[in-house]
């Protein structure tokens, strides 16, 4: 597997104006994410750990600092074009699937890839693809609100998977869901994952983060730490040893 960094930070701040006051929201941190790695963002409530992701998917834009993603200084770019760029190298899945409600599962996936202008074939194979994978293939005319929220999220997982992104980003995914329909989330993470998607997800729950390769660990807008999973362990074991590491950090 190439593991080299697909996306890289330099001192990385993100501040917000509270009248007075300035409330930091990242202060300067500085990582690196592989390609091909499934990594994970943890941390404590108003940690910092979505702003994080949303500066690095650029939904939101630094205070200070440096992002690049495949080597492109995102940072750098204006409204449109980082909308261009989001659109064709980023998938995004929100904790609430944000799927339009007035189209069917299948043509909110189609949607996005026409969005990019390629070739409409190859687009409706995809998402013919992915739905298949994610097993949405008989609820492809349904509309968003005649599935369960598990279908939908991952209907919203294919939709951000439709135009081949370099990165997987996730924002808490699993966060409205019952454990069934988490789990089922989750296994299509690592599918995709194990067919060799770069994946990066904010969670608050222990059992999700252990999908992953390793977890980032953020607390008070700073990375504090990071933690590597043994690959052979299985998802008991890896859930025993990433709570021990998250008491060890005060968790």
């Amino acid at each position: 597997m190439d593991i080299a960094p697909i996306v890289k930070t330099k001192a990385l701040s993100k501040s917000f104006n509270g009248g007075s006051k300035n409330h930091t929201g990242i202060a300067n941190v500085t990582i690196e994410i592989n390609k091909g790695e499934f990594s994970v963002i943890m941390g404590n409530s108003g940690s910092g750990k979505s702003t994080l992701l949303y500066l690095l998917s650029g939904l939101d834009h630094p205070s200070q600092g440096q992002i690049f993603l495949n080597n492109t200084p995102i940072h750098k770019l204006g409204e449109k074009a980082m909308a261009l760029f989001r659109r064709n190298h980023i998938g995004f899945v929100f904790q609430d699937h944000n799927l339009i409600s007035e189209l069917s599962l299948k043509e909110n996936i189609l949607i996005v890839g026409y969005l990019s202008k390629r070739d409409r074939k190859v687009v409706q194979a995809r998402t013919s693809l992915l739905m298949k994978e994610l097993e949405l293939e008989g609820l492809a005319d349904r509309l968003p609100s005649q599935v369960s929220g598990g279908e939908r999220q991952r209907c919203a997982i294919a939709r951000a998977l439709v135009n081949n992104p370099k990165i997987l980003m996730a924002d808490e995914p699993t966060g409205s869901l019952n454990s069934s329909a988490s789990k089922k989330v989750l296994s299509c993470f690592k599918k995709v994952h194990n067919e060799g998607q770069t994946i990066l997800m904010v969670t608050h729950d222990p059992k999700s983060a252990c999908y992953g390769d390793r977890v980032l660990f953020i607390q008070d807008g700073q990375l504090v730490d990071s933690f590597k999973f043994e690959k052979n362990n299985d998802l008991e074991k890896r859930n025993e040893a990433l709570l021990g590491w998250l008491r060890s950090l005060g968790w």
